[in-house]
């Protein structure tokens, strides 16, 4: 996962990731460390993602994948800056 936020955060920079790929990794090291404290947002949005019936349980990985989604979605949506 980190190799894949460090080549995104790359293309975003307008870069080439073999340019600084060292720099790269420990942006996407940084940025996944805060993850591990998720904000009130991502667990609501966990939350939401996964409780449409009190008797549903996670059985799968299309429900974990399901659920991350959710999370990571709401997290950009809430770090996203409005057009000026």
């Amino acid at each position: 996962m980190a190799e894949r936020v460090a080549r995104a955060l790359a293309k975003a920079d307008g870069e080439a990731f073999a340019a600084n790929s060292g720099r790269y990794r420990q942006l996407a090291i940084a940025a996944l460390k805060t993850m591990t404290v998720p904000t009130e947002a991502m667990i609501n949005a966990a939350h939401a993602a996964v409780w449409f019936d009190d008797a549903w349980a996670i059985n799968d990985s299309s429900d974990f994948r399901r659920a991350v989604r959710a999370m990571i979605a709401h997290a950009i949506t809430e770090g996203e800056v409005p057009d000026e």
